[in-house]
């Protein structure tokens, strides 16, 4: 592949990978969060300033789950981009539409 090939494959992915590094952070909220269950967890997150502190620097976390939870994240978007635009060309899917369906 060439250079122009690589620049366009790479300007159509970055919405995903730039969504992908701020999960990063929020990988990083819920690791520093303390409690022992989800709701704990989410509570800690939003009244303790936790997410707060994550977002303190811009760079994505390395940590190994928080990279797990933003490609996760960006791949799970990358997808639903995906399916919605392969059934964005069928209007009436499983149906048949125009002249021949008011045919007898």
């Amino acid at each position: 592949m060439n250079g122009s090939k690589w620049k366009k494959k790479l300007i159509l992915c970055l919405p995903y990978i730039s969504v992908g590094l701020i999960f990063t952070n929020f990988g990083e909220a819920w690791r520093l969060a303390e409690g022992v269950n989800a709701s704990e967890k989410l509570q800690d997150i939003f009244q303790s300033g936790t997410l707060q502190l994550a977002f303190q620097n811009l760079l994505p976390s390395l940590y190994p789950t928080d990279l797990i939870v933003g490609i996760v994240c960006g791949a799970a978007l990358r997808l639903a981009v995906y399916l919605k635009g392969k059934n964005a060309k069928k209007y009436r899917q499983g149906e048949e539409y125009g002249s021949a369906r008011w045919s007898a």
